[in-house]
């Protein structure tokens, strides 16, 4: 019995609670202010019409509007040429933009080219008398090649021996 008189006691206190924080804020309305009209003066210029320059001063970086990246396809050391090769710089139609010393590239070739012609030589012999119906085709390949020219494809395997023999040495 006591704790039911006691929730409801507990209930008509909050219940009251709600009532009175009710009636406190409805009793604080505060009158709104009355705006005042202002009046301001204000100056005029007559207007000439004509050119105005615009000055920006401004520090920063800036950002090409029309970018245009470039990429090597050939290998080779960047030679100095007539204009600095930078960011920015302006090329006229047909104006070289940059020169590659190739040497080093053809060099590189050059020197594989041997590596390639040295190889097959060094099997030549054992070729011969291994497989001598293959040698004729390979001693032509050997006669044809030359250093200063594209190296021209192999000859083609016939057999799966030769191929074995090539490809193992």
């Amino acid at each position: 019995m006591r704790k039911i008189i006691l929730s409801i006691l507990g209930i008509l206190i909050i219940v009251l609670g709600i009532f009175l924080s009710n009636s406190i804020v409805e009793s604080k309305t505060r009158p709104k202010p009355k705006v005042e009209k202002a009046v301001k003066t204000v100056f005029t210029q007559t207007v000439n019409n004509g050119t105005v320059d615009i000055i920006v001063p401004a520090n920063g970086n800036l950002t090409a509007k029309q970018r245009v990246e470039l990429y090597a396809e050939v290998q080779g050391v960047f030679r100095k040429g007539n204009k600095l090769f930078k960011a920015g710089q302006t090329y006229r139609a047909g104006e070289t933009i940059i020169r590659i010393d190739a040497s080093e590239y053809y060099a590189s070739v050059q020197s594989a080219k041997s590596n390639l012609y040295n190889l097959i030589t060094s099997i030549m012999p054992d070729l011969r008398l291994d497989y001598p119906e293959f040698y004729p085709k390979w001693q032509a390949y050997l006669s044809d090649f030359d250093l200063d020219k594209t190296t021209p494809p192999l000859p083609e395997m016939t057999s799966e021996n030769e191929k074995f023999f090539i490809s193992g040495r």
